[in-house]
């Protein structure tokens, strides 16, 4: 039974029974990636496992999206408004955007001279892509969850800082890089989901994601060109 063939009441009360099974779909993204990530690093060199690894990322975060519409009959075409509009209060701004996305700042400044050019535009393309299907999951759809305010912050960062432990260890095995990792992006989903929350327009953290991930040399860091394990 999909949207798309059932009365609007009937589809109200039926998203209203199923919405508590929402807090469940983190765990299909998970579990789907974790394969990805497993078959990539099996037959791939570590440089570029990364890289079928973050297509099986999408393509889970593509089909929870897909369950999301058809079967929880979410309005998945309202998460990404086609407008910054209204502007928030430069409080709110500051806090929950460019805080996040300067945390990397200083990796990028001391970092940033080992890597060649193309690499950059390889970083840029990257973090013009990643932030559309991680925001898109991780603060559009959490924002369906059900629950208060309080536990979509705190379950929606949890899980995405987790996430980053799930498979990010297989490249990165330092500690001085997989702590400082979970820190940060246990702080970038509280304060992106807050924002959330609050103003309801995903285009601000996937603005702020996209400087993070330039600002982390993501590309570069993957490929190994970039080691933070002596940072």
């Amino acid at each position: 039974m999909t949207a798309e063939n059932i009365d609007q009441p009937i589809r109200e009360k039926l998203a209203a029974k199923r919405k508590r099974l929402l807090i469940a779909l983190p765990f299909l993204v998970l579990l789907l990636t974790k394969g990805a990530v497993l078959l990539s690093i099996n037959y791939l060199p570590s440089h570029l496992s990364w890289i079928p690894s973050f297509i099986g990322y999408y393509l889970a975060v593509v089909l929870a999206l897909i369950i999301s519409k058809r079967y929880f009959f979410l309005p998945i075409e309202k998460i990404i408004p086609k407008s910054l509009r209204p502007i928030p209060k430069f409080r709110v701004l500051f806090l929950t955007i460019i805080i996040p996305a300067l945390l990397p700042i200083t990796a990028f400044v001391t970092q940033i001279k080992n890597v060649h050019f193309e690499f950059v535009i390889y970083i840029i393309i990257f973090s013009c892509v990643n932030p559309i299907f991680e925001e898109g999951f991780w603060r559009g759809i959490f924002t369906f969850m059900p629950g208060s305010d309080f536990f979509r912050i705190l379950y929606s960062a949890s899980l995405f800082s987790f996430s980053h432990f799930f498979w990010w260890h297989y490249w990165f095995k330092s500690p001085m890089i997989l702590i400082p990792t979970l820190i940060s992006t246990f702080i970038m989903g509280i304060a992106w989901m807050w924002f959330m929350s609050k103003e309801k327009n995903l285009l601000y953290p996937i603005l702020s994601h996209f400087f993070v991930d330039v600002f982390n040399l993501s590309v570069a860091v993957y490929y190994g060109i970039v080691s933070f394990e002596n940072f």
